[in-house]
């Protein structure tokens, strides 16, 4: 079965083209990603449990106010987990000086869970997608109205 195609503007062919190559480019991928992340680290920090009780720890002398855990959750850039046009991936966790987040999060032989990141993640997981979609379709729509 053979089919014939005719294209009549193989400018606006080739322009269509290189829009969508730019919207699969890593600036666009980072961007609609690191959008999407946003939404997933927002709600992590509204769930992130505040102490009652400063403290300092014993070897770095660091003072722990209450609200340290939620003030040192971070969004990051995971390079080894990304592939450069492919997958952008980011991370929303705690800070090294927050170290105790994970105690907090899976709880220990003392001390029982108070998960807030997968509940976070749970909770907003379909409006993060949203947020990823609405970013590519910003970025389609600018390379193809030619803004």
């Amino acid at each position: 079965m053979a089919f014939k195609l005719t294209v009549d503007n193989p400018d606006g062919l080739t322009a269509a083209i290189d829009a969508l190559t730019q919207v699969a480019s890593e600036s666009a991928l980072r961007q609609a990603t690191v959008a999407g992340a946003r939404v997933i680290f927002e709600e992590v920090k509204l769930r992130a449990p505040v102490g009652v009780v400063s403290w300092e720890s014993r070897d770095s002398k660091q003072k722990r106010y209450p609200g340290f855990l939620r003030d040192n959750i971070l969004l990051a850039f995971d390079k080894e987990r990304s592939a450069e046009g492919v997958r952008a991936t980011y991370l929303v966790t705690w800070s090294k000086d927050a170290f105790y987040g994970r105690f907090v999060e899976y709880g220990t032989s003392k001390m029982a869970a108070n998960p807030f990141m997968r509940p976070s993640y749970e909770a907003t997981r379909d409006a993060a997608a949203q947020k990823f979609s609405d970013v590519i379709d910003e970025k389609v729509r600018e390379l193809t109205s030619g803004q």
